[in-house]
């Protein structure tokens, strides 16, 4: 079975810290083949070497975009998406610069 996660990701799941789990896999000798690149943005995915949109969190996208466009703060829906539990690209919880990145950035493309 193969998973991609990160440090961070194992570290939410094990419990052990991010700097234990990097010790380990560097005990092991166990290392990522190559590099990817960067993390694609948040509402796409990497589906072979191509960049697709990723459905998924693109509907998370027009949430933030109509909560925004109701008048509420970038901290604010970050509230919302922790409290509905939607991780975020990496696996942890949203905060305001965040969101603010994501929602301007759209607001950009779609003009």
């Amino acid at each position: 079975m193969e998973m991609d996660l990160s440090s961070y990701q194992i570290s939410k799941f094990s419990g052990w810290s991010r700097t234990s789990i990097s010790d380990a896999l560097r005990d092991l000798e166990i290392s990522k083949d190559s590099r990817k690149g960067p993390l694609p943005k948040y509402g796409e995915k990497i589906e072979g070497e191509k960049r697709v949109t990723h459905q998924g969190e693109q509907k998370i996208i027009k949430q933030m975009l109509s909560l925004r466009n109701k008048g509420l703060s970038f901290a604010a829906i970050a509230t919302q998406l922790n409290k509905k539990k939607i991780p975020t690209k990496r696996g942890g919880n949203w905060n305001k610069s965040t969101v603010k990145d994501i929602v301007n950035r759209n607001l950009n493309e779609e003009v």
